[in-house]
């Protein structure tokens, strides 16, 4: 009767639904399980990132070259470079370069000198240029028909074709005469020459007053003389060919002969030339008045 009642109720259970298709992957067995919400995804798909880049544009100024040369200070030029180089490695190009500069010293007069800029209404039939020293003496004066230039210069001669003379005053004068003769004076004002650059009889002529390197009757250089001395030198690097010599100009033999060994010490720390290139030479005149005193240096 027990085995009967078994196979009936056996018999009269409801068969399992199919569960329908979802498309997911089968269950796996129980040694593959995991936990309660845990879901097991496997395949590939082609996946594109859509990520922005940060791109920056180079910063370039078109006018840095210039700029740069433009901006007081900036100089390619090492103060350390002549001291550290071998001198014989160096080519004399490479000792004249531009480039080895360093601050211009404004206190010297390079080529020709602008005097006046003239302005006149009426027409000029002549003019002249006057120029005088400290006693009233003309050292130089320019005659020319016509109406005078926009912009007056002077080349810094004399009517002998020689250099001025530096630790001088001189004075400039400008008259301009119409047809009739009648006179029009414009005066201008003196100026002292402290230092000069010239190019004289096929060579460069650095002149730089002397109480503008040393101090008073002395051999002691001022503690300013350091910018006049390293602008001297640029112009030697430029023009250098052969060699250099200094002249010392005192009223007396023995400041001239100190002085020179001065000079000499400054130029060789500061240059960079063959052994010999550098020559200095005392120049002693009595009766010399020490605002004449100069340092003059020729380069060949």
């Amino acid at each position: 009767m027990t085995l009967l009642l078994l196979a009936l109720l056996v018999a009269q259970a409801p068969e399992a639904e199919p569960a329908p298709d979802t498309g997911s992957a089968p269950v796996p067995t129980s040694g593959d399980r995991h936990g309660l919400g845990e879901e097991v995804i496997t395949g590939q798909a082609d996946v594109k990132v859509e990520d922005i880049k940060l791109y920056f544009a180079p910063q370039i100024d078109p006018f840095s070259p210039i700029s740069d040369l433009l901006v007081p200070g900036s100089y390619v030029f090492d103060d350390a470079l002549y001291r550290t180089i071998d001198s014989m490695t160096v080519p004399n190009q490479f000792i004249r370069s531009s480039f080895l500069r360093v601050p211009v010293e404004r206190d010297f007069i390079y080529g020709d000198i602008m005097v006046f800029l003239p302005s006149f209404e009426k027409r000029v039939a002549t003019w002249e240029l006057v120029v005088s020293n400290s006693l009233g003496e003309t050292v130089r004066r320019v005659v020319r028909r016509g109406h005078p230039p926009a912009v007056m210069t002077w080349d810094g001669l004399t009517d002998e074709n020689e250099p001025i003379v530096t630790g001088e005053v001189y004075s400039f004068t400008f008259n301009a005469y119409d047809a009739q003769g009648n006179q029009t004076r414009i005066p201008g004002e003196p100026r002292r020459i402290n230092g000069l650059v010239v190019e004289h009889e096929n060579e460069w002529v650095v002149s730089i007053a002397a109480d503008r390197v040393f101090n008073g009757s002395t051999a002691m250089l001022l503690p300013d003389a350091g910018p006049r001395l390293d602008e001297a030198c640029n112009i030697v690097r430029e023009k250098y060919r052969k060699e250099v010599v200094a002249y010392i100009y005192t009223e007396q033999e023995k400041l001239s002969s100190d002085r020179v060994n001065v000079i000499l010490a400054e130029l060789k720390s500061r240059l960079v030339l063959p052994d010999g290139a550098i020559k200095v030479a005392p120049r002693f005149i009595p009766g010399l008045k020490p605002k004449f005193s100069k340092v003059e240096i020729h380069v060949l």
